[in-house]
């Protein structure tokens, strides 16, 4: 398993990183939404960017060349 992602990883390029950072931070936005009141109202606009950026990074790490 670790040798199977090691080799995923080393496919990525630094805007693959970039993508797992913005996913990372929306993930942590969407957690946090029940503390703040601006990003509650606005929940489910970071949830589909999450998903639609997750779907993008899935792709991405299951793409075989």
């Amino acid at each position: 398993m670790i040798r199977w992602a090691e080799k995923k990883i080393r496919k990525l390029s630094i805007c693959d990183f970039a993508l797992v950072k913005a996913v990372l931070i929306l993930a942590g936005i969407i957690i946090g939404a029940y503390i703040s009141a601006f990003i509650r109202q606005y929940v489910w606009y970071f949830v589909a960017l999450f998903v639609i950026l997750y779907a993008v990074l899935w792709y991405k790490l299951m793409k075989r060349k």
